[in-house]
């Protein structure tokens, strides 16, 4: 009966870190991405830190 109960709490703890994430992979393994400097412009730029000619001059010097 004990074995039964250890079969169950194995199943439970495998779904619960196989199903927690969409992709399929484990949390523990989650690293998140690193902001790029398209990223941190456009959130400079969302919190008004610098103006729409500055935006688009800088997002420019970045595509090139």
């Amino acid at each position: 009966m004990m074995f039964v109960g250890l079969i169950l709490l194995a199943l439970v703890a495998y779904y619960m870190f196989n199903s927690a994430n969409p992709r399929g992979s484990c949390y523990m393994h989650y690293q998140p991405r690193e902001n790029t400097a398209l990223d941190l412009l456009n959130e400079r730029y969302a919190r008004g830190e610098i103006n729409r000619e500055e935006y688009l001059e800088r997002k420019q010097e970045l595509s090139r």
